[in-house]
């Protein structure tokens, strides 16, 4: 057999091997992020929590604060693509819902999903971001996106006609950015359907008119 077959056969697999070693050290990294903080959280401790080497977490990232990123991004998109949440179908799927009512509840159950599975991370980079320039642009680039995501569902929201006038779309930015927020999802601790059930029926209480 001639090298380029060989070659042509490895490759994939090698690449397959790189992927699935870069999975474990993203999804170590995450859990021991949530746990301990970003601070108390090393390139050994990950290569330890990976089950590999410390070199083959260093051939995957160059830092942790890649593998925070890396971590952070996966988790609220829930998937590898580099797309952000505001260019995503799902979202537009929100924007466009007909109803207030519904629009809430669409908002709340999506945004509910992203907590569960990011909630303790962002909160990790939020604690660390005094500690770290890095981490603090991180937080300080996931606000600004919540911000903006948020002044759209306003928009969106206050376009069905079903909002409380004296609510302009400012307002309504800063009531969703609040409620919304990882701080009230982690200071309440509740399960995913009561949370929701709640965030709902505050936000629909809080805006719209009756």
């Amino acid at each position: 057999m001639s090298e380029d077959v060989k070659r042509s056969y490895s490759s994939p697999l090698r690449e397959q091997g790189a992927a699935y070693t870069r999975l474990l050290v993203r999804d170590a990294g995450h859990r021991l992020f949530a746990r301990d903080g970003f601070v108390a959280t090393s390139m050994r401790k990950i290569a330890y929590e990976a089950g590999v080497s410390e070199r083959t977490v260093y051939t995957h990232y160059k830092n942790k604060v890649e593998i925070f990123q890396d971590a952070l991004n996966v988790a609220i998109a829930g998937d590898e693509e580099p797309v952000a949440m505001r260019d995503r179908p799902v979202f537009e799927e929100v924007l466009t819902t007909p109803t207030a009512q519904d629009m809430i509840v669409e908002m709340v159950r999506r945004n509910g999903a992203v907590l569960e599975r990011a909630g303790a991370l962002i909160m990790a980079g939020i604690e660390s971001s005094g500690a770290d320039a890095d981490v603090r642009r991180i937080s300080h680039e996931g606000e600004h996106a919540m911000r903006a995501n948020c002044l759209a569902l306003a928009e969106a929201l206050i376009a069905t006609g079903q909002v409380r006038p004296s609510f302009d779309t400012e307002r309504v930015a800063d009531v969703l950015v609040t409620m919304m927020s990882p701080h009230v999802h982690q200071v309440l601790g509740w399960p995913a359907d009561r949370y929701q059930a709640w965030l709902a029926d505050s936000l629909r209480a809080t805006l719209l008119q009756a």
